[in-house]
């Protein structure tokens, strides 16, 4: 989502988008084949076994579900929020802040 509008798309293979401007700005508009989340499953467990690496970028992923969470705290606070990925963190706003993470119980720490 941003000033032009939005993009989305999913483990059906589907992109959407809000505007025929985004449309055309596409390079590549054809539907994929989604994704199985049960392989995604089954390569980690192999991963741990072997230790070899994932299929799927860390990196990538560690910043997908970065923006998932935000999405999902903007969407539990019912505004519009922004959000620093290089701090990780949002930006002036201390409420949204709370959510990023939870309080731990004695005696676990991090």
């Amino acid at each position: 989502v941003g000033d032009a509008g939005w993009v989305e798309t999913g483990d059906n293979g589907n992109i959407e988008v809000s505007s025929p401007t985004l449309k055309s700005e596409l390079t590549d508009s054809k539907r994929r084949a989604g994704t199985d989340p049960g392989s995604h499953t089954a390569n980690f467990f192999q991963c741990i076994r072997t230790r070899a690496a994932t299929n799927a970028n860390s990196r990538i992923m560690r910043h997908s579900h970065l923006t998932c969470h935000a999405a999902a705290i903007a969407w539990k606070l019912n505004r519009k929020l922004t959000f620093d990925p290089v701090k990780e963190v949002f930006v002036n706003d201390a409420e949204a802040n709370r959510l990023l993470s939870r309080p731990t119980r004695e005696p676990w720490k991090i």
